[in-house]
C-alpha cells in the first residue's frame, strides 16, 4: 500500500459534476437579479406606453383616482388585444403596490417599467433626482416681416 486510500476520498467526477450544476443554476439568477437588467416586459402598443405614463403620474402624485383610470385603461387594452398578459400583470403588480399604500415603491417600480422600455434600466439613475435634468429650450417662431 502506498498510504493513500481511495475509499476515504469522494470520487472527483461527482464533485466536478456538482460544481458544474451549481454554476449553471447560478448564472440565470445573476442575470435576472443583476442591477440594470430588464425586470419588466416590453410594451407592445402606443396605448400601453400612454398607460405607463399615467401609471407613473398616479404613483408620483399618490392619486387613487388616476390609479383607477390606469386600471380601467389596462382592462380596456387587454379586451382590445393591445396589451399582452405579461404587460397587464406588470401593471397589476404596480397598481397593487400603490393600493396597499406603498406609493414610493410603486412609483419606483413604474419608473423602472418605463426605463426598461428604452433599455435605460440602470441602477445609477435616481428617478427622484430631477436637478440633473436640463430644461428644454422652447421653440422660437420666426417673425414674419410685414
Amino acid at each position: 500500500m502506498n498510504g493513500s486510500s481511495s475509499d476515504d476520498e469522494p470520487p472527483r467526477s461527482n464533485s466536478r459534476w456538482l460544481v458544474g450544476v451549481l454554476v449553471l443554476l447560478t448564472i440565470p439568477l445573476v442575470v435576472i437579479w443583476w442591477p440594470g437588467c430588464r425586470q419588466y416586459p416590453a410594451v407592445t402598443s402606443k396605448e400601453s406606453l400612454e398607460a405607463m405614463k399615467l401609471l407613473y403620474s398616479a404613483c408620483n402624485t399618490r392619486d387613487p383616482v388616476r390609479l383607477g383610470q390606469v386600471e380601467q385603461r389596462v382592462e380596456k387594452l387587454v379586451r382590445e388585444g393591445k396589451m399582452t398578459p405579461a404587460e397587464s400583470a406588470s401593471f397589476g403588480r404596480i397598481v397593487a403596490m400603490a393600493r396597499a399604500g406603498n406609493w414610493q415603491e410603486a412609483e419606483d417600480a413604474a419608473f423602472k417599467f418605463a426605463q426598461d422600455q428604452v433599455g435605460a434600466g440602470s441602477a445609477d439613475h435616481d428617478p427622484h433626482d430631477h436637478a440633473k435634468d436640463e430644461p428644454k429650450a422652447k421653440p422660437t417662431k420666426a417673425k414674419a416681416k410685414p
